[in-house]
């Protein structure tokens, strides 16, 4: 059974993808299984600040300074996103 992310938990880009930004906007594709996904622009945040390993809690803690938004709203959001990344195969999680 797959452990949830936590702010405690480090994050990074799985290495198996390429990603291009178009205009504000980022494409990734999963080498492995052929699929592009897109990212918003908080998205493209947040990805470009996994190109190396990080805490969760440090991310949710730049995004705090970039973004006029509530911190629990912002951390649910983002352990929710970074869960969906995770189970894309699009980052690898490493939990405390």
């Amino acid at each position: 059974m797959r452990k949830t992310a936590s702010m405690d938990s480090a994050v990074v880009a799985a290495e198996d993808q390429v990603f291009s930004d178009i205009g504000g906007e980022v494409a990734i594709l999963d080498l492995k299984g052929g699929t592009y996904y897109g990212l918003d622009a908080v998205g493209v945040r947040i990805w470009n600040l996994v190109q190396r390993p990080r805490k969760i809690v440090e991310v949710r803690d730049e995004l705090l300074a970039e973004y006029e938004v509530d911190a629990k709203r912002c951390e649910r959001d983002l352990l929710d996103f970074i869960s969906a990344l995770e189970s894309e195969g699009l980052v690898e999680v490493t939990h405390p």
